[in-house]
Protein backbone atom coordinates (compact mmCIF):
# COMPACT_ATOMS: atom_id res chain seq x y z
CA UNK A 1 0.00 0.00 0.00
CA UNK A 2 1.20 3.60 -1.29
CA UNK A 3 0.98 5.19 2.43
CA UNK A 4 1.53 9.01 0.35
CA UNK A 5 -1.83 8.42 -0.76
CA UNK A 6 -3.17 8.39 2.73
CA UNK A 7 -0.86 11.29 3.70
CA UNK A 8 -2.01 13.24 0.73
CA UNK A 9 -5.53 12.88 1.45
CA UNK A 10 -5.26 13.54 5.21
CA UNK A 11 -3.23 16.66 4.39
CA UNK A 12 -5.72 18.18 1.99
CA UNK A 13 -8.53 17.29 4.46
CA UNK A 14 -6.93 19.49 7.14
CA UNK A 15 -6.40 22.22 5.40
CA UNK A 16 -9.58 23.02 3.70
CA UNK A 17 -11.02 21.99 7.86
CA UNK A 18 -8.59 24.78 8.83
CA UNK A 19 -10.44 27.07 6.67
CA UNK A 20 -13.77 26.36 7.89
CA UNK A 21 -12.27 27.08 11.36
CA UNK A 22 -11.07 30.20 10.35
CA UNK A 23 -14.29 31.08 8.56
CA UNK A 24 -15.80 30.69 11.76
CA UNK A 25 -13.51 32.27 14.02
CA UNK A 26 -13.28 35.62 11.76
CA UNK A 27 -17.31 35.62 11.52
CA UNK A 28 -17.11 34.72 7.60
CA UNK A 29 -19.43 31.43 8.37
CA UNK A 30 -22.09 31.79 11.16
CA UNK A 31 -24.36 29.16 12.45
CA UNK A 32 -27.11 30.08 9.95
CA UNK A 33 -24.78 29.79 7.13
CA UNK A 34 -22.85 26.52 8.16
CA UNK A 35 -26.73 25.41 8.40
CA UNK A 36 -27.36 26.24 4.64
CA UNK A 37 -24.07 25.38 3.49
CA UNK A 38 -25.04 21.63 5.19
CA UNK A 39 -27.79 21.43 3.42
CA UNK A 40 -27.01 22.35 0.03
CA UNK A 41 -24.20 19.67 0.23
CA UNK A 42 -26.78 17.47 1.15
CA UNK A 43 -28.99 18.51 -1.58
CA UNK A 44 -26.51 18.87 -4.85
CA UNK A 45 -23.27 17.57 -4.40
CA UNK A 46 -24.20 14.55 -2.42
CA UNK A 47 -26.27 13.30 -4.82
CA UNK A 48 -23.97 14.61 -8.00
CA UNK A 49 -21.77 11.88 -6.75
CA UNK A 50 -24.24 8.62 -6.43
CA UNK A 51 -25.34 9.57 -9.74
CA UNK A 52 -21.39 10.47 -11.16
CA UNK A 53 -20.40 7.11 -9.75
CA UNK A 54 -22.96 5.14 -12.27
CA UNK A 55 -22.85 7.64 -14.65
CA UNK A 56 -18.49 6.90 -15.10
CA UNK A 57 -19.28 2.99 -14.96
CA UNK A 58 -17.42 1.86 -17.96
CA UNK A 59 -17.82 -2.40 -18.66
CA UNK A 60 -20.36 -3.34 -16.92
CA UNK A 61 -19.71 -6.57 -15.16
CA UNK A 62 -21.93 -9.95 -14.90
CA UNK A 63 -25.75 -9.09 -13.42
CA UNK A 64 -24.92 -11.68 -11.25
CA UNK A 65 -21.61 -10.11 -9.88
CA UNK A 66 -23.22 -6.56 -9.20
CA UNK A 67 -26.34 -8.00 -7.20
CA UNK A 68 -23.85 -9.85 -5.09
CA UNK A 69 -21.74 -6.42 -4.64
CA UNK A 70 -24.73 -4.76 -3.75
CA UNK A 71 -25.85 -8.06 -1.33
CA UNK A 72 -22.08 -8.03 0.38
CA UNK A 73 -22.29 -3.91 0.79
CA UNK A 74 -25.74 -4.04 2.61
CA UNK A 75 -24.99 -7.13 4.72
CA UNK A 76 -21.61 -5.45 5.83
CA UNK A 77 -23.65 -2.59 6.78
CA UNK A 78 -26.51 -3.71 8.36
CA UNK A 79 -23.91 -5.97 10.41
CA UNK A 80 -22.37 -2.94 11.30
CA UNK A 81 -25.38 -1.27 12.18
CA UNK A 82 -26.36 -3.89 14.84
CA UNK A 83 -23.00 -4.27 16.13
CA UNK A 84 -22.81 -0.59 17.00
CA UNK A 85 -26.07 -0.30 18.21
CA UNK A 86 -25.19 -3.59 20.70
CA UNK A 87 -22.06 -1.39 21.79
CA UNK A 88 -23.48 1.98 23.10
CA UNK A 89 -26.33 -0.28 25.25
CA UNK A 90 -23.20 -2.47 26.60
CA UNK A 91 -21.40 0.71 27.69
CA UNK A 92 -24.35 2.66 28.20
CA UNK A 93 -23.80 5.61 26.18
CA UNK A 94 -26.42 8.70 27.12
CA UNK A 95 -30.05 8.07 25.28
CA UNK A 96 -29.30 11.04 23.35
CA UNK A 97 -25.94 10.45 21.89
CA UNK A 98 -26.33 6.02 21.10
CA UNK A 99 -28.14 6.84 17.65
CA UNK A 100 -25.11 9.62 17.25
CA UNK A 101 -22.56 6.91 18.02
CA UNK A 102 -24.14 4.34 15.82
CA UNK A 103 -24.26 6.01 12.72
CA UNK A 104 -20.42 7.36 13.14
CA UNK A 105 -19.65 3.61 13.94
CA UNK A 106 -21.72 2.08 10.68
CA UNK A 107 -20.78 5.07 8.12
CA UNK A 108 -17.17 5.86 7.29
CA UNK A 109 -15.81 8.16 4.85
CA UNK A 110 -15.77 6.13 1.54
CA UNK A 111 -16.51 9.20 -1.05
CA UNK A 112 -13.77 11.21 0.26
CA UNK A 113 -10.92 8.84 1.54
CA UNK A 114 -12.35 5.64 0.59
CA UNK A 115 -11.93 5.73 -3.60
CA UNK A 116 -8.56 6.93 -3.65
CA UNK A 117 -6.62 4.50 -1.21
CA UNK A 118 -8.64 1.59 -3.03
CA UNK A 119 -7.50 3.26 -6.42
CA UNK A 120 -4.20 2.99 -5.29
CA UNK A 121 -4.51 -0.51 -3.65
CA UNK A 122 -6.38 -2.18 -6.58
CA UNK A 123 -6.74 0.10 -9.54
CA UNK A 124 -9.32 1.92 -11.28
CA UNK A 125 -12.17 -0.83 -11.23
CA UNK A 126 -12.12 -1.00 -7.70
CA UNK A 127 -14.06 2.47 -7.30
CA UNK A 128 -16.85 1.26 -10.10
CA UNK A 129 -17.31 -1.80 -7.13
CA UNK A 130 -16.73 0.22 -4.22
CA UNK A 131 -19.80 2.72 -6.06
CA UNK A 132 -21.79 -0.85 -5.89
CA UNK A 133 -20.65 -1.69 -2.15
CA UNK A 134 -22.03 2.13 -1.72
CA UNK A 135 -25.34 2.35 -2.81
CA UNK A 136 -26.52 0.24 0.66
CA UNK A 137 -24.55 3.11 2.16
CA UNK A 138 -27.06 5.71 0.82
CA UNK A 139 -30.17 3.69 1.16
CA UNK A 140 -29.42 3.37 5.29
CA UNK A 141 -27.88 6.56 5.63
CA UNK A 142 -30.49 8.57 4.76
CA UNK A 143 -33.44 6.61 5.97
CA UNK A 144 -32.30 4.71 9.32
CA UNK A 145 -30.10 7.05 9.93
CA UNK A 146 -31.64 10.21 9.77
CA UNK A 147 -34.57 8.18 12.08
CA UNK A 148 -31.04 7.54 14.44
CA UNK A 149 -29.91 11.07 14.71
CA UNK A 150 -33.89 12.41 14.99
CA UNK A 151 -34.11 11.85 18.45
CA UNK A 152 -36.70 10.13 19.60
CA UNK A 153 -40.52 11.14 18.74
CA UNK A 154 -44.08 10.50 19.80
CA UNK A 155 -44.95 10.15 15.77
CA UNK A 156 -42.32 9.36 13.23
CA UNK A 157 -42.91 11.47 9.80
CA UNK A 158 -41.75 9.27 7.37
CA UNK A 159 -41.43 12.16 5.17
CA UNK A 160 -37.54 13.23 6.41
CA UNK A 161 -36.59 9.94 5.16
CA UNK A 162 -37.00 11.24 1.73
CA UNK A 163 -33.88 13.02 0.44
CA UNK A 164 -32.50 14.03 -2.60
CA UNK A 165 -29.47 11.70 -1.97
CA UNK A 166 -32.18 8.57 -1.46
CA UNK A 167 -33.41 9.39 -4.85
CA UNK A 168 -29.92 10.01 -6.53
CA UNK A 169 -28.95 6.29 -4.75
CA UNK A 170 -32.50 4.84 -6.47
CA UNK A 171 -31.72 6.24 -9.55
CA UNK A 172 -28.14 5.46 -9.55
CA UNK A 173 -29.11 1.69 -8.88
CA UNK A 174 -31.23 1.74 -12.14
CA UNK A 175 -28.61 3.33 -13.86
CA UNK A 176 -26.24 0.72 -13.18
CA UNK A 177 -28.61 -1.95 -15.56
CA UNK A 178 -29.30 0.70 -18.65
CA UNK A 179 -27.33 0.33 -21.23
CA UNK A 180 -27.11 3.63 -21.75
CA UNK A 181 -23.62 6.01 -23.12
CA UNK A 182 -24.33 9.41 -21.09
CA UNK A 183 -23.68 12.48 -22.95
CA UNK A 184 -20.33 13.72 -21.50
CA UNK A 185 -20.98 16.58 -20.28
CA UNK A 186 -23.85 15.55 -18.56
CA UNK A 187 -20.93 13.21 -17.33
CA UNK A 188 -18.62 16.36 -16.58
CA UNK A 189 -21.46 18.00 -14.79
CA UNK A 190 -22.07 15.05 -12.23
CA UNK A 191 -18.64 14.74 -11.83
CA UNK A 192 -17.64 18.78 -11.09
CA UNK A 193 -20.81 19.18 -8.72
CA UNK A 194 -20.10 16.15 -6.87
CA UNK A 195 -16.21 17.30 -6.59
CA UNK A 196 -17.49 19.97 -4.00
CA UNK A 197 -18.56 17.83 -1.79
CA UNK A 198 -14.89 17.09 -0.46
CA UNK A 199 -14.15 20.80 0.58
CA UNK A 200 -17.64 21.59 1.60
CA UNK A 201 -17.85 19.06 4.18
CA UNK A 202 -14.86 19.50 5.48
CA UNK A 203 -15.66 23.54 5.78
CA UNK A 204 -18.92 22.57 7.52
CA UNK A 205 -17.04 20.30 10.00
CA UNK A 206 -14.31 23.12 10.40
CA UNK A 207 -16.44 25.90 10.95
CA UNK A 208 -18.75 23.37 13.82
CA UNK A 209 -15.24 23.25 15.34
CA UNK A 210 -14.62 26.45 14.97
CA UNK A 211 -16.92 28.07 17.79
CA UNK A 212 -15.43 25.41 20.22
CA UNK A 213 -12.01 25.62 22.83
CA UNK A 214 -9.25 23.60 21.20
CA UNK A 215 -8.80 21.73 24.54
CA UNK A 216 -12.66 20.93 23.94
CA UNK A 217 -11.65 19.22 20.54
CA UNK A 218 -8.59 17.35 21.53
CA UNK A 219 -9.34 16.38 24.74
CA UNK A 220 -12.96 14.89 24.22
CA UNK A 221 -12.18 10.84 25.42
CA UNK A 222 -15.64 10.02 24.36
CA UNK A 223 -14.12 10.85 20.62
CA UNK A 224 -10.74 8.57 21.93
CA UNK A 225 -12.86 6.13 23.54
CA UNK A 226 -14.85 5.40 20.44
CA UNK A 227 -11.86 5.54 17.56
CA UNK A 228 -11.03 1.52 18.17
CA UNK A 229 -14.69 0.85 17.08
CA UNK A 230 -14.94 2.66 14.08
CA UNK A 231 -11.11 2.04 12.96
CA UNK A 232 -10.27 -1.21 14.22
CA UNK A 233 -12.83 -3.48 15.23
CA UNK A 234 -15.40 -2.46 12.42
CA UNK A 235 -12.75 -3.86 9.59
CA UNK A 236 -11.70 -7.11 11.53
CA UNK A 237 -15.36 -7.36 12.01
CA UNK A 238 -16.40 -7.37 8.24
CA UNK A 239 -13.28 -9.47 7.33
CA UNK A 240 -13.96 -12.39 9.85
CA UNK A 241 -17.29 -12.63 8.64
CA UNK A 242 -16.87 -12.06 4.33
CA UNK A 243 -13.90 -13.86 4.72
CA UNK A 244 -16.27 -17.01 4.77
CA UNK A 245 -18.47 -15.45 1.63
CA UNK A 246 -16.32 -13.72 -0.76
CA UNK A 247 -13.50 -16.10 -2.61
CA UNK A 248 -12.55 -12.86 -4.63
CA UNK A 249 -9.55 -11.28 -2.50
CA UNK A 250 -9.76 -8.02 -4.13
CA UNK A 251 -13.46 -7.71 -3.50
CA UNK A 252 -12.52 -9.12 0.63
CA UNK A 253 -10.50 -6.19 0.62
CA UNK A 254 -12.51 -3.52 -0.83
CA UNK A 255 -14.91 -4.18 2.13
CA UNK A 256 -12.30 -4.19 4.70
CA UNK A 257 -11.01 -1.36 3.23
CA UNK A 258 -14.20 0.43 3.25
CA UNK A 259 -15.22 -0.52 7.04
CA UNK A 260 -11.57 0.58 8.11
CA UNK A 261 -12.52 3.99 6.86
CA UNK A 262 -13.07 7.04 9.72
CA UNK A 263 -16.29 8.22 10.93
CA UNK A 264 -18.40 10.13 7.45
CA UNK A 265 -18.46 13.70 7.64
CA UNK A 266 -21.94 13.17 6.12
CA UNK A 267 -22.84 12.65 10.05
CA UNK A 268 -21.44 16.20 11.09
CA UNK A 269 -23.88 17.53 8.41
CA UNK A 270 -26.98 15.67 9.16
CA UNK A 271 -26.58 16.26 12.87
CA UNK A 272 -26.87 19.54 12.40
CA UNK A 273 -29.88 19.32 10.16
CA UNK A 274 -31.49 16.68 12.48
CA UNK A 275 -31.10 18.53 15.85
CA UNK A 276 -28.41 15.41 16.68
CA UNK A 277 -25.10 16.72 19.38
CA UNK A 278 -22.95 18.36 16.44
CA UNK A 279 -20.18 19.40 18.24
CA UNK A 280 -19.67 15.48 19.09
CA UNK A 281 -20.33 14.54 15.86
CA UNK A 282 -17.42 17.12 14.49
CA UNK A 283 -14.97 16.03 17.35
CA UNK A 284 -15.69 12.06 16.61
CA UNK A 285 -15.00 12.61 12.84
CA UNK A 286 -12.17 14.61 13.31
CA UNK A 287 -10.29 12.53 15.69
CA UNK A 288 -10.97 9.28 13.98
CA UNK A 289 -9.93 10.93 10.24
CA UNK A 290 -6.44 11.67 12.34
CA UNK A 291 -6.02 8.48 13.83
CA UNK A 292 -7.07 6.49 10.46
CA UNK A 293 -3.66 8.03 9.01
CA UNK A 294 -1.71 5.20 11.23
CA UNK A 295 -5.30 2.62 11.49
CA UNK A 296 -5.67 2.26 7.45
CA UNK A 297 -2.29 1.07 6.74
CA UNK A 298 -2.35 -1.55 9.83
CA UNK A 299 -5.42 -3.00 9.05
CA UNK A 300 -4.43 -3.73 5.36
CA UNK A 301 -0.91 -4.76 7.00
CA UNK A 302 -2.57 -7.19 9.35
CA UNK A 303 -5.48 -8.37 7.21
CA UNK A 304 -5.01 -8.06 3.66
Amino acid sequence: MDITIVIDQMVMMMIMLCVGVIGARTGVVDAETNRRLSRFAMAIPQSAIILASAMNMGQHPAPGRILLLLGVGAVMHVLLLAVCIGITRVFRVRAGDRGLYAFLGTFGNIAFMGYPILRALYGSDAVFYASLLSVSFNLLAFTVGIRLLGGREERFDWRRMISPALAASLAAVVMIFLPVRWPEPVKQAANYMGDMITPLSMIIIGASLGDQRLRDVFGSWRAYAFSPVKLLLAPALVWAVMWFVLDDPMLLGLVTVEAAMPSATVGVMLSIQYGANERLASQTVFITTVLSVVTIPLTCWVLL
